[in-house]
C-alpha cells in the first residue's frame, strides 16, 4: 500500500459523521484523488429502473452528472429469463457495462450499498475511460467508502423510524418530539419521585441542567441548526447516561438529567465526560455547540422546584465562567 493509499484510510477514519449527506463529501474526496478517473454515487430507484446519480467527484466520463439515471445489467430471473427490473433483496446489482461504454467509461468498479438487512439502496462507483485503470487497491478503498456510507445511510434511517416511533406516542408517553427525550412535565414527574426517594435516605442522587448556548441568559433562536444541536446533545446524553438515570427536555435550550445513586463529585465527572463526547462528535464540523452542565444535590435541597431552579442556575453560572476564562486566556 503506498502513501496515497495510506493517507486515504486515515482520512475515511478519523472523521465522526452526523448524517449520511454529511459523511458524502469527505468520503468522495477523499477516495476521488486516490482512484483514477471519475467516481459516482447513486441512489437505486425502483420505479426508474436505474440508478440515480446524486453526487460525482472528477472527470473524463462524458454525459455522466447529478440527476442522470444509469440502467442496471440484466439479470436472471428465476426462470432463467434476463430481467432488467430492481430487486432491493437481490445479493448484488451492477452497472450495465454497455450504457457505460456508450459514456465512454471502459473500466467500471461498482461497490453496492447493502444495509444490515440486505437491502441494496445504492451503488458507489468508479469510472474511467481507460480500460484496465483500476487495481487491486482501488478495489479495497471502494469497497472500505462504500461500507461506511451503507452505515451511515442505515443510521440516518434507524433514527427516522425511532423519531417516528416517538412521535406516535408522544400524546401518551409525554415525550419531547425534536429529542425523544420525556417533555418538561414528564421530567419533573420524574424529579419530584427521586426527590422523595433521595429525602427519605433511599438512594443518594444529583440533578445536572445541561444548557446549550453561548448567551447564559437568553434561549437560542428556534431556527433548523438551533434543533439540530438540541438533538446532538440530546443523542450524546443518552449515550452517556446509565439505564437508572432520568433524562428530560427542561427547557428551550436545556436537558437534564438526575443521576440516581451519585455523589456530586462523581456526578462533575458525568459532566466532563458528555462534553468531551460532544466535542469529539462535532470536531471537525462549522456547527460548533458550546455545552455549560449545573450540578446540584437533591439532598442539599429542600424541595424539588428548588432543586430544579439551583440547578439550571448552575448552568448559566458555569457558562459565565468558562466565558470569564477564555476571555483571560484570549488577552494573555
Amino acid at each position: 500500500m503506498d502513501s496515497v493509499e495510506a493517507q486515504t484510510l486515515i482520512r475515511l477514519g478519523q472523521p465522526r459523521f452526523r448524517s449520511f449527506s454529511d459523511a458524502v463529501e469527505p468520503v468522495l474526496s477523499a477516495i476521488a484523488e486516490a482512484i483514477p478517473g471519475v467516481i459516482a454515487l447513486g441512489r437505486l430507484e425502483p420505479y426508474e429502473q436505474g440508478c440515480r446519480v446524486i453526487e460525482v467527484r472528477g472527470a473524463g466520463v462524458d454525459g455522466l452528472g447529478k440527476g442522470s439515471v444509469l440502467p442496471l445489467k440484466a439479470r436472471a430471473n428465476g426462470d432463467g429469463q434476463r430481467s432488467s427490473e430492481i430487486d432491493d433483496r437481490a445479493p448484488t446489482v451492477e452497472l450495465d457495462p454497455e450504457h457505460l461504454k456508450s459514456l465512454g467509461a471502459l473500466a467500471c468498479l461498482g461497490m453496492p450499498l447493502e444495509l444490515s438487512d440486505g437491502r441494496i439502496v445504492g451503488i458507489l462507483a468508479a469510472l474511467d475511460s481507460r480500460a484496465g485503470a483500476h487495481d487491486s487497491a482501488n478495489v479495497a478503498l471502494l469497497a472500505i467508502a462504500a461500507r461506511l456510507l451503507s452505515h451511515e445511510w442505515e443510521s440516518v434511517e434507524q433514527r427516522a423510524e425511532l423519531r417516528r416511533l416517538r412521535r406516535s406516542t408522544s400524546a401518551e408517553a409525554k415525550v419531547d418530539t425534536e429529542t425523544g427525550l420525556p417533555n418538561r412535565d414528564s421530567f419533573l414527574s420524574l424529579l419530584d419521585h427521586e426527590w422523595a426517594l433521595t429525602n427519605r435516605g433511599t438512594v443518594e442522587s444529583v440533578l445536572i441542567a445541561f444548557r446549550i448556548g453561548s448567551d447564559p441568559d437568553r434561549a437560542p433562536s428556534r431556527d433548523p441548526r438551533s434543533g439540530l444541536a438540541m438533538k446532538i446533545v440530546a443523542e450524546v446524553l443518552e449515550a452517556n447516561a446509565r439505564a437508572t438515570d432520568r433524562l428530560g427536555r427542561i427547557g428551550e435550550a436545556t436537558v437534564a438529567a438526575i443521576l440516581v445513586g451519585c455523589r456530586v463529585d462523581d456526578a462533575a465527572d458525568f459532566v466532563e465526560r458528555v462534553q468531551a463526547a460532544l466535542g469529539r462528535v462535532t470536531e471537525g464540523h462549522e456547527q460548533r455547540i458550546e455545552l455549560s452542565g449545573g450540578v446540584q444535590a437533591l439532598a442539599e435541597t429542600p424541595s424539588p422546584e428548588e432543586a430544579f431552579m439551583r440547578a439550571e442556575a448552575a448552568a448559566r453560572a458555569s457558562l459565565r465562567t468558562n466565558q470569564a476564562e477564555a476571555h483571560a486566556e484570549v488577552n494573555r
